[in-house]
């Protein structure tokens, strides 16, 4: 049996690139600030870095057959292409809203120590669609602001908006509609397809980020994603009380109920005939 392998479904410029590597680093999620695991690929066809969200699938029983051995690990691993930038915004946020900060400074994270490899991801071009380039002399500085980032995350949305348009699914209707009530329904159509988008994109910010989002769309206040983030909350606290319950009881001796005592006709019969009668201390009391 083994299990210490793990199966990655990698495009050929991942791998087929001489000179490139890939790096398996944890980094704090932007919507959940918990661990998730990230591809870095270093030296491109042009020498830049690329970063990859790494993607789980994982069904119970499963395992893979490697020529006469069992690998018992049967999860998939697909990395999918994702924006740093993402990552960048809480740290910048966090550390650049009041004055301009060096890079590398603003990325320092004692629980994340691979954070700093960022830096090799990032363009400036890049860190001005959220922040103010500051410079002294040989010194980079970026301060944060809110609405370059508002303005970078609407046109995400609205470029992802017409992708999400072109596909078939519940985001777009069918086009089989009387004249009158095509125009009606395009305008209806768009809407889904931002909404589906604005969806798509909050599962990479935080709450906070999420409502300021939802508010620049034109959207109502939004309540879906703080219900989301609650319920997955909500299960996860679940299951944590449900492991140290079981912990309890694996540990704490449990307390058997006493049998009940048999008691036979003899003694039922002189407990009756006892029942009506008095103690002999009664007679000696005045």
């Amino acid at each position: 049996m083994s299990n210490n392998k793990f199966f990655f479904v990698l495009k050929d410029s991942l791998i087929g690139s001489g000179g490139s590597s890939l790096q398996i680093v944890a980094l704090r999620n932007p919507a959940t600030t918990k661990a998730s695991k990230y591809l870095l690929h270093r030296g491109g066809p042009q020498g830049q870095s690329t970063l990859y969200e790494v993607n789980c699938f994982n069904e119970h029983h499963r395992s893979w057959f490697i020529n006469q051995s069992v690998c018992s690990n049967g999860r998939i691993f697909l990395p999918t292409l994702i924006d740093p930038l993402f990552l960048v915004l809480p740290y910048l946020e966090q550390h650049c809203t009041k004055r301009a900060v060096p890079l590398e400074q603003a990325l320092m994270d004692d629980e994340f120590p691979h954070l700093s490899l960022l830096a090799d991801v990032l363009s400036p071009v890049g860190l001005g669609l959220i922040s103010d380039e500051k410079r002294a002399g040989d010194i980079i500085a970026y301060r944060y602001s809110e609405a370059k980032a508002l303005a970078w995350l609407v046109s995400k949305c609205q470029r992802l908006s017409g992708a999400v348009s072109k596909q078939d699914g519940s985001a777009a209707r069918s086009k089989n509609f009387v004249k009158e009530e095509k125009e009606n329904a395009a305008d209806l159509d768009e809407k889904e397809a931002l909404h589906t988008a604005y969806g798509i994109v909050s599962d990479y910010l935080s709450l906070d980020m999420c409502k300021k989002l939802s508010i620049a769309l034109g959207f109502p206040e939004d309540e879906n994603v703080s219900k989301k983030r609650k319920s997955i909350a909500d299960l996860e606290s679940a299951v944590l009380k449900k492991i140290k319950k079981e912990e309890q009881h694996d540990t704490t001796p449990i307390k058997l109920q006493a049998p009940e005592r048999k008691v036979s006709a003899k003694s039922k019969a002189l407990a009756k005939a006892a029942s009506g009668s008095k103690s002999i201390s009664s007679f000696f009391k005045k």
